[in-house]
Protein backbone atom coordinates (compact mmCIF):
# COMPACT_ATOMS: atom_id res chain seq x y z
CA UNK A 1 0.00 0.00 0.00
CA UNK A 2 1.21 3.58 -0.41
CA UNK A 3 1.69 5.43 2.89
CA UNK A 4 -1.72 6.20 3.37
CA UNK A 5 -2.84 8.66 6.36
CA UNK A 6 -4.76 12.27 6.94
CA UNK A 7 -2.79 14.39 9.53
CA UNK A 8 -5.79 16.44 10.97
CA UNK A 9 -3.84 18.77 13.10
CA UNK A 10 -3.19 21.01 11.07
CA UNK A 11 -5.87 23.25 8.33
CA UNK A 12 -6.02 22.10 5.40
CA UNK A 13 -5.48 18.47 6.22
CA UNK A 14 -2.24 16.74 5.43
CA UNK A 15 -3.34 13.78 3.07
CA UNK A 16 -1.18 10.84 2.11
CA UNK A 17 -3.39 8.58 -0.79
CA UNK A 18 -6.41 9.83 1.04
CA UNK A 19 -9.64 12.38 0.96
CA UNK A 20 -11.46 13.78 3.95
CA UNK A 21 -15.07 14.59 4.67
CA UNK A 22 -16.09 15.76 8.19
CA UNK A 23 -20.33 16.39 9.17
CA UNK A 24 -20.04 18.62 12.74
CA UNK A 25 -16.91 18.82 12.93
CA UNK A 26 -14.48 22.18 12.82
CA UNK A 27 -10.59 22.91 13.14
CA UNK A 28 -9.34 23.35 16.93
CA UNK A 29 -5.45 24.66 16.71
CA UNK A 30 -4.33 21.21 16.55
CA UNK A 31 -7.13 18.83 16.05
CA UNK A 32 -10.51 19.00 14.77
CA UNK A 33 -12.99 18.70 17.13
CA UNK A 34 -16.03 16.65 16.16
CA UNK A 35 -19.42 17.87 18.96
CA UNK A 36 -22.59 15.05 19.18
CA UNK A 37 -23.03 12.80 16.06
CA UNK A 38 -20.25 14.55 14.46
CA UNK A 39 -18.20 11.96 11.55
CA UNK A 40 -15.61 11.93 9.56
CA UNK A 41 -15.27 9.90 6.42
CA UNK A 42 -11.61 9.14 5.22
CA UNK A 43 -11.51 7.65 1.72
CA UNK A 44 -8.69 5.89 0.15
CA UNK A 45 -7.03 3.86 -2.72
CA UNK A 46 -5.72 0.66 -2.91
CA UNK A 47 -4.60 -1.85 -5.91
CA UNK A 48 -3.42 -4.64 -4.25
CA UNK A 49 -4.69 -7.62 -2.08
CA UNK A 50 -4.18 -7.07 1.60
CA UNK A 51 -3.90 -9.78 3.78
CA UNK A 52 -4.12 -6.97 6.37
CA UNK A 53 -4.37 -3.87 7.71
CA UNK A 54 -3.90 -1.58 10.77
CA UNK A 55 -6.04 1.46 11.17
CA UNK A 56 -5.06 4.01 13.65
CA UNK A 57 -6.94 6.31 15.12
CA UNK A 58 -5.06 8.91 17.43
CA UNK A 59 -8.07 10.75 19.09
CA UNK A 60 -8.95 12.17 22.92
CA UNK A 61 -12.05 12.94 24.66
CA UNK A 62 -12.34 16.43 25.95
CA UNK A 63 -12.65 16.75 29.41
CA UNK A 64 -15.71 18.08 31.81
CA UNK A 65 -14.01 20.59 33.93
CA UNK A 66 -11.45 18.05 35.51
CA UNK A 67 -13.69 14.84 35.37
CA UNK A 68 -13.67 12.57 31.98
CA UNK A 69 -15.61 13.71 29.19
CA UNK A 70 -17.57 11.72 27.60
CA UNK A 71 -18.21 11.00 23.39
CA UNK A 72 -18.12 7.42 22.75
CA UNK A 73 -16.30 6.32 19.26
CA UNK A 74 -17.74 4.17 16.59
CA UNK A 75 -15.34 2.93 13.91
CA UNK A 76 -16.24 1.74 10.63
CA UNK A 77 -14.44 0.17 7.68
CA UNK A 78 -16.73 -0.01 4.16
CA UNK A 79 -19.67 0.08 7.18
CA UNK A 80 -18.08 -2.76 8.96
CA UNK A 81 -18.14 -2.30 12.81
CA UNK A 82 -13.91 -2.35 13.86
CA UNK A 83 -15.21 -0.52 17.42
CA UNK A 84 -18.06 0.26 18.41
CA UNK A 85 -18.96 2.98 21.17
CA UNK A 86 -15.53 2.58 22.57
CA UNK A 87 -14.15 4.83 25.33
CA UNK A 88 -11.05 6.18 24.06
CA UNK A 89 -8.42 6.19 27.04
CA UNK A 90 -6.19 8.60 28.74
CA UNK A 91 -8.86 10.60 30.50
CA UNK A 92 -8.51 13.31 28.00
CA UNK A 93 -5.45 14.80 29.41
CA UNK A 94 -3.22 12.92 26.33
CA UNK A 95 -4.16 12.01 22.31
CA UNK A 96 -4.18 8.56 22.41
CA UNK A 97 -2.78 5.69 19.29
CA UNK A 98 -6.20 3.41 19.08
CA UNK A 99 -4.66 0.65 17.22
CA UNK A 100 -7.48 -2.07 14.99
CA UNK A 101 -6.49 -4.88 13.10
CA UNK A 102 -8.94 -4.74 9.48
CA UNK A 103 -9.45 -8.02 8.04
CA UNK A 104 -8.78 -8.22 4.53
CA UNK A 105 -11.92 -9.54 3.54
CA UNK A 106 -13.02 -5.78 4.73
CA UNK A 107 -10.95 -4.20 1.95
CA UNK A 108 -11.04 -3.97 -1.89
CA UNK A 109 -9.46 -2.90 -4.61
CA UNK A 110 -10.31 0.50 -5.28
CA UNK A 111 -12.26 2.88 -3.13
CA UNK A 112 -12.24 2.16 0.13
CA UNK A 113 -13.48 4.67 3.48
CA UNK A 114 -13.36 4.82 7.02
CA UNK A 115 -15.58 6.61 8.98
CA UNK A 116 -14.87 8.10 12.52
CA UNK A 117 -18.26 8.89 14.27
CA UNK A 118 -18.76 10.61 17.88
CA UNK A 119 -22.16 9.63 19.58
CA UNK A 120 -24.97 11.38 19.31
CA UNK A 121 -24.99 11.01 23.04
CA UNK A 122 -21.93 13.02 23.92
CA UNK A 123 -21.69 15.06 25.85
CA UNK A 124 -18.16 16.63 25.28
CA UNK A 125 -16.51 16.65 22.03
CA UNK A 126 -14.08 14.17 20.48
CA UNK A 127 -10.66 15.11 19.30
CA UNK A 128 -9.50 13.96 16.18
CA UNK A 129 -5.84 14.09 15.33
CA UNK A 130 -5.05 11.74 12.91
CA UNK A 131 -5.92 8.56 10.38
CA UNK A 132 -3.84 5.98 8.85
CA UNK A 133 -3.95 2.69 7.22
CA UNK A 134 -0.85 0.42 6.97
CA UNK A 135 -0.86 -3.17 5.63
CA UNK A 136 0.29 -5.71 8.42
CA UNK A 137 3.54 -6.17 6.82
CA UNK A 138 4.62 -2.24 6.60
CA UNK A 139 3.03 -1.37 9.65
CA UNK A 140 4.51 2.24 10.82
CA UNK A 141 5.03 3.46 7.53
CA UNK A 142 2.26 5.78 6.99
CA UNK A 143 3.50 7.15 10.91
CA UNK A 144 7.12 7.48 8.69
CA UNK A 145 5.88 9.17 5.88
CA UNK A 146 3.24 11.69 8.03
CA UNK A 147 6.49 12.41 10.52
CA UNK A 148 8.15 13.26 7.17
CA UNK A 149 5.69 15.31 5.41
CA UNK A 150 5.22 17.29 8.94
CA UNK A 151 9.06 17.82 9.53
CA UNK A 152 9.20 19.86 6.20
CA UNK A 153 7.88 23.14 8.57
CA UNK A 154 10.26 22.81 11.16
CA UNK A 155 10.45 26.50 12.47
CA UNK A 156 8.79 26.50 15.53
CA UNK A 157 7.25 29.51 17.50
CA UNK A 158 5.93 29.45 20.29
CA UNK A 159 4.03 31.26 22.76
CA UNK A 160 5.24 30.57 26.66
CA UNK A 161 4.75 30.79 30.17
CA UNK A 162 5.99 29.83 33.42
CA UNK A 163 4.87 29.02 36.80
CA UNK A 164 7.31 29.67 39.69
CA UNK A 165 8.03 26.46 41.63
CA UNK A 166 7.13 26.36 45.34
CA UNK A 167 8.81 24.24 47.66
CA UNK A 168 6.28 24.54 50.01
CA UNK A 169 3.16 23.46 47.53
CA UNK A 170 1.67 27.03 47.35
CA UNK A 171 0.08 27.98 44.03
CA UNK A 172 1.68 29.90 42.27
CA UNK A 173 -0.27 31.65 39.10
CA UNK A 174 1.32 31.06 35.74
CA UNK A 175 3.03 34.57 34.01
CA UNK A 176 3.58 34.99 30.36
CA UNK A 177 7.32 34.02 29.41
CA UNK A 178 7.81 35.78 25.64
CA UNK A 179 7.99 33.42 23.12
CA UNK A 180 10.62 30.37 22.29
CA UNK A 181 11.62 29.59 18.90
CA UNK A 182 13.34 26.18 17.62
CA UNK A 183 14.98 24.70 14.41
CA UNK A 184 16.80 21.32 14.77
CA UNK A 185 17.31 19.86 11.66
CA UNK A 186 20.28 16.89 10.70
CA UNK A 187 18.04 15.83 7.57
CA UNK A 188 16.30 12.43 9.58
CA UNK A 189 13.01 13.98 8.55
CA UNK A 190 11.52 13.11 11.74
CA UNK A 191 9.71 15.84 14.32
CA UNK A 192 10.80 17.04 17.58
CA UNK A 193 9.69 15.05 20.66
CA UNK A 194 12.44 16.58 23.45
CA UNK A 195 14.69 19.23 24.02
CA UNK A 196 17.05 20.61 26.44
CA UNK A 197 19.35 23.18 26.99
CA UNK A 198 21.52 25.27 28.34
CA UNK A 199 22.58 28.99 28.18
CA UNK A 200 25.96 30.80 28.59
CA UNK A 201 24.58 32.47 31.93
CA UNK A 202 23.78 29.18 33.48
CA UNK A 203 19.98 29.22 32.75
CA UNK A 204 18.34 26.46 31.65
CA UNK A 205 15.16 24.21 30.34
CA UNK A 206 14.07 21.24 29.36
CA UNK A 207 10.62 20.13 27.56
CA UNK A 208 8.52 17.45 26.01
CA UNK A 209 6.46 18.14 22.83
CA UNK A 210 2.65 17.25 22.27
CA UNK A 211 3.16 14.41 19.20
CA UNK A 212 1.87 17.02 16.48
CA UNK A 213 4.01 19.92 18.16
CA UNK A 214 1.30 21.90 19.43
CA UNK A 215 2.33 22.36 22.50
CA UNK A 216 4.82 21.72 25.44
CA UNK A 217 5.42 21.03 28.79
CA UNK A 218 8.55 21.67 31.18
CA UNK A 219 11.10 23.19 33.05
CA UNK A 220 12.90 26.15 33.18
CA UNK A 221 15.69 27.54 35.53
CA UNK A 222 17.22 31.04 34.98
CA UNK A 223 20.28 32.42 35.60
CA UNK A 224 19.43 33.16 39.88
CA UNK A 225 18.06 29.99 39.93
CA UNK A 226 14.66 30.26 40.15
CA UNK A 227 12.98 27.05 38.96
CA UNK A 228 9.43 27.05 37.27
CA UNK A 229 6.80 25.13 35.06
CA UNK A 230 7.63 25.81 31.81
CA UNK A 231 4.80 25.42 28.86
CA UNK A 232 4.23 26.65 25.34
CA UNK A 233 1.85 26.93 22.42
CA UNK A 234 2.77 26.80 19.07
CA UNK A 235 1.62 29.86 17.29
CA UNK A 236 3.63 29.52 13.93
CA UNK A 237 5.33 26.88 12.13
CA UNK A 238 7.34 27.21 8.64
CA UNK A 239 9.41 25.97 6.71
CA UNK A 240 13.25 26.63 6.89
CA UNK A 241 14.76 29.80 6.43
CA UNK A 242 11.56 31.18 6.86
CA UNK A 243 10.32 32.19 10.57
CA UNK A 244 14.24 32.49 11.61
CA UNK A 245 14.55 36.29 10.33
CA UNK A 246 16.70 38.43 12.85
CA UNK A 247 18.22 35.73 14.34
CA UNK A 248 20.96 33.43 14.01
CA UNK A 249 20.79 30.04 12.60
CA UNK A 250 23.49 27.72 13.38
CA UNK A 251 24.72 25.32 10.59
CA UNK A 252 27.72 22.45 10.84
CA UNK A 253 29.42 20.74 8.54
CA UNK A 254 29.38 16.99 10.53
CA UNK A 255 31.31 13.74 10.89
CA UNK A 256 30.34 10.76 12.60
CA UNK A 257 32.85 8.93 15.02
CA UNK A 258 32.27 4.83 14.33
CA UNK A 259 34.79 2.15 13.58
CA UNK A 260 37.88 3.92 14.88
CA UNK A 261 37.75 7.09 12.86
CA UNK A 262 35.35 9.96 11.30
CA UNK A 263 33.35 9.86 8.53
CA UNK A 264 31.56 12.94 7.05
CA UNK A 265 28.18 13.40 7.57
CA UNK A 266 25.21 15.70 6.81
CA UNK A 267 24.51 19.10 7.74
CA UNK A 268 23.53 19.57 11.18
CA UNK A 269 21.06 23.27 11.71
CA UNK A 270 20.57 24.26 14.89
CA UNK A 271 18.75 26.88 16.82
CA UNK A 272 16.68 27.32 20.01
CA UNK A 273 16.21 31.28 21.29
CA UNK A 274 14.24 31.64 24.49
CA UNK A 275 14.31 35.39 24.32
CA UNK A 276 17.02 34.93 27.21
CA UNK A 277 19.60 37.09 25.73
CA UNK A 278 22.66 34.50 26.33
CA UNK A 279 23.80 32.34 23.65
CA UNK A 280 23.05 28.49 23.92
CA UNK A 281 26.37 26.50 24.97
CA UNK A 282 24.37 22.97 25.07
CA UNK A 283 22.05 21.28 23.64
CA UNK A 284 20.20 17.84 23.88
CA UNK A 285 17.22 16.23 22.09
CA UNK A 286 15.18 13.36 20.45
CA UNK A 287 12.92 13.20 17.75
CA UNK A 288 9.19 11.16 17.06
CA UNK A 289 11.39 8.24 15.77
CA UNK A 290 13.35 7.94 18.77
CA UNK A 291 16.36 9.29 17.58
CA UNK A 292 18.69 10.92 19.74
CA UNK A 293 22.05 13.43 20.46
CA UNK A 294 23.43 15.74 22.08
CA UNK A 295 26.34 18.50 21.95
CA UNK A 296 28.10 21.16 23.25
CA UNK A 297 29.30 23.97 21.56
CA UNK A 298 33.15 25.60 21.27
CA UNK A 299 33.38 29.42 21.57
CA UNK A 300 31.60 31.49 19.60
CA UNK A 301 29.94 28.33 18.37
CA UNK A 302 32.51 27.72 15.79
CA UNK A 303 32.14 23.97 16.22
CA UNK A 304 30.77 21.05 18.78
CA UNK A 305 31.41 17.41 20.26
CA UNK A 306 28.65 15.24 21.07
CA UNK A 307 26.98 12.21 20.75
CA UNK A 308 24.41 10.81 18.37
CA UNK A 309 22.06 7.60 18.26
CA UNK A 310 20.19 5.79 15.64
CA UNK A 311 16.83 3.99 17.08
CA UNK A 312 17.91 0.47 17.79
CA UNK A 313 21.73 1.35 17.36
CA UNK A 314 24.11 2.39 19.68
CA UNK A 315 25.80 5.90 20.47
CA UNK A 316 28.24 7.15 17.99
CA UNK A 317 31.12 10.26 17.83
CA UNK A 318 29.51 13.38 16.51
CA UNK A 319 31.47 16.59 15.88
CA UNK A 320 30.89 19.56 13.46
CA UNK A 321 32.93 22.89 12.32
CA UNK A 322 30.71 25.97 11.70
CA UNK A 323 29.88 26.75 8.15
CA UNK A 324 30.99 30.43 6.93
CA UNK A 325 28.15 32.58 8.23
CA UNK A 326 26.46 34.45 5.51
CA UNK A 327 23.20 36.47 4.53
CA UNK A 328 21.27 32.70 4.29
CA UNK A 329 22.40 32.49 7.99
CA UNK A 330 22.05 35.94 9.17
CA UNK A 331 18.39 36.54 7.78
Amino acid sequence: MEPTYADLSVEPARLGNATVRYESGRFGGDHLKLDAGGSVEFAFETDEDVVEAVLRVTALVSKSGRSPGYAPMTVLVNGEPVASRMTVPGGGDLPQDCDFAVPGRWLRRGRNQVTVRSGADARTMLWLYRVSVDSVHERGRAARAMASAADERSVLRYTTRRRVHSPTGEERRWEPAGRLLVHVDRGERAPIAQLSWRAADGAEAAVGFQSALGDFHGYHRDADGRLAEYRGHLVERRTYPEGTEGVTVHRFRTEEGWGGGWHASGELRMLVDDGGGAPVERLTWRDQRENSGSVVFEAEADGFLGYYQRVGEGPIGYRGTALAKGPADLV
